[in-house]
């Protein structure tokens, strides 16, 4: 059996509440989660247990605005280009996020 693994959250979203989730990671150098793994998610105050539903890898310009608002959680007018400076300062980048960036989205579930 593997050793759990933590995926650890910046703050305490609120879609960590949902049966089912998302979250989109810039780490270069993480290992991979699998479909099927289960993983221990951490944020500041919140801690639950997951399963890595589905995983895919996309380039960030391939990303709809949609889906990067409910994953960054946006508040009303706030623009794509706000919305990558966020995953940016989420991540300590000192660049922004660039459309041909290559990122993993997780769709999960909580255990």
């Amino acid at each position: 059996m593997m050793r759990e693994r933590t995926m650890r959250f910046s703050q305490d979203w609120a879609k960590l509440n949902d049966r089912v989730f998302t979250t989109i990671r810039l780490h270069k150098t993480d290992a991979k989660y699998l479909p099927g793994q289960e993983v221990s998610v951490a944020g500041p105050t919140k801690r639950l247990n997951a399963r890595v539903l589905f995983s895919f890898d996309s380039k960030l310009g391939s990303i709809p605005l949609s889906f990067l608002e409910y994953d960054l959680e946006a508040k009303p007018g706030e623009k794509r280009k706000d919305l990558l400076n966020k995953l940016s300062k989420l991540y300590g980048w000192l660049d922004p996020p660039e459309d041909s960036d290559v990122v993993t989205v997780y769709l999960l579930e909580r255990i």
